[in-house]
């Protein structure tokens, strides 16, 4: 009876731990505005996206800017040549960084609608940018085009960003329940050294686990039928940011439970050499 107690708490707690880190990961890297800031700001140099982005820009831009009618034949040609070049402006990277924090408060802003909202990347930025050199070439200032929001998903994905929201909120406790969930398997054991070990080795295969998990994750995206050619790009390099992070952090999850299997190991050697 003990043992199968061990055996129930000790796989609750490994459980319990990997929601508790995921939940940890998406704190830090998704549901936190400087995390997902720095999700994304490699995306600026992501090629296959930047050219998604180029060729929505022209069309946003025309449909967001209110050109007056005087400048509508000849400012076309104009915002094609500036979309173009508008990568290597010196303040791409920060129009781009701008982006990234109204995407931001779009999409998790508490004043956000409660039924959700899908990933919203608001291309405000970028689009004052382009303006600003077209402006420039045609030495007249053109209005700020303000708010241009491209959904990333649909409707039916927004449930997915509150899910993250409150698997962020939650991690905490999970984190609170797994300690007690494996201290109650330790107490229950008959040999504390091997639960002690095997719980390692749980944590590490569960860490297993996500690192696979996580490397599939760009593929799901990509499967999906997204709304426009630069919201798939987006999500596509934004999902495979996102899978590197993790993987990252899994691996300080496997050796650290490796660790612990090779404690608990080495304390039940010990044990035995001392009877």
């Amino acid at each position: 009876m003990r043992t199968i107690a061990s055996f129930v708490c000790g796989l609750l707690a490994v459980l319990l731990a990997s929601a508790a880190f995921c939940g940890a990961w998406l704190t830090t890297n998704v549901v936190s505005e400087s995390g997902f800031a720095a999700l994304g700001e490699p995306l600026a140099e992501d090629e296959a996206f930047q050219r998604e982005l180029a060729s929505a820009l022209s069309a946003q831009v025309t449909d967001s800017v209110d050109v007056p009618a005087p400048l509508a034949g000849v400012v076309g040609p104009l915002i094609t040549s500036a979309v173009e070049q508008v990568q290597s402006l010196p303040q791409y990277p920060q129009a781009w960084n701008d982006t990234l924090h109204r995407s931001y408060a779009l999409t998790f802003s508490d004043t956000a609608d409660s039924s959700g909202t899908p990933l919203t990347l608001d291309v405000g930025p970028l689009v004052d940018l382009v303006t600003g050199k077209v402006g420039g070439d045609l030495s007249v200032e053109l209005p700020a085009a303000g708010q241009v929001p491209v959904e990333i998903g649909s409707a039916g994905h927004a449930e997915l960003v509150r899910n993250a929201e409150r698997a962020a909120e939650a991690w905490p406790m999970a984190a609170v329940a797994a300690a007690v969930a494996a201290l109650l398997a330790l107490l229950a054991a008959r040999r504390r050294s091997t639960t002690f070990a095997l719980l390692g080795l749980g944590t590490a295969l569960a860490g297993g686990v996500l690192w696979l998990a996580a490397g599939m994750l760009p593929g799901q995206v990509s499967a999906q039928q997204l709304g426009s050619p630069v919201a798939s790009a987006f999500a596509e390099a934004f999902a495979g940011q996102a899978a590197a992070s993790l993987q990252t952090w899994t691996i300080g999850l496997m050796l650290g439970g490796a660790a612990a299997c090779v404690a608990g190991l080495l304390a039940r050697v010990l044990r035995g050499s001392r009877r």
